[in-house]
């Protein structure tokens, strides 16, 4: 006379045995995740490579002329309202503006993000999915 749980064993795998093949698959599908959230933001970061070099060199060459016509500006209005008033007039205008400028990149910049966001909504979807198959 056999056994009920080796009978139960030819019939197909256990609970335990499909929880463990559930629990392995699951590790595996997140690790190919988190291998394809790696691979997105490599692919990210080097596409952003050349323009973020080409937009360094844009405002090396900017600057430097944003220096001089500030030169030129102080001393085409020194004659009218002196060198420490065009100095001063000159400064507080281009401090303005760069302020300006600077909050305008802050807010811009909050909805910048380098999230992998494709391999975000696959693993949401796999998460329901698998929410999805426990009930």
């Amino acid at each position: 006379m056999e056994k009920p749980d080796r009978k139960a064993r030819e019939k197909g795998p256990s609970i335990g045995d499909m929880v463990r093949s559930l629990l392995l698959d699951v590790t595996q599908l997140i690790r190919t995740e988190i291998k394809l959230a790696q691979a997105e933001v490599g692919e990210n970061v080097e596409r952003a490579k050349r323009p973020l070099m080409l937009l360094t060199l844009g405002l090396m060459l900017a600057l430097a002329s944003g220096l001089v016509f500030i030169a030129f500006l102080v001393a085409a209005l020194a004659p009218l309202i002196g060198v420490a008033g065009a100095a001063l007039l000159v400064a507080v205008v281009t401090g303005g503006g760069g302020f300006a400028l600077i909050r305008a990149a802050q807010r811009e910049l909050k909805n910048v993000s380098l999230a992998p966001a494709r391999v975000v909504a696959r693993m949401e979807q796999d998460v329901q999915a698998l929410k999805d198959a426990g009930e």
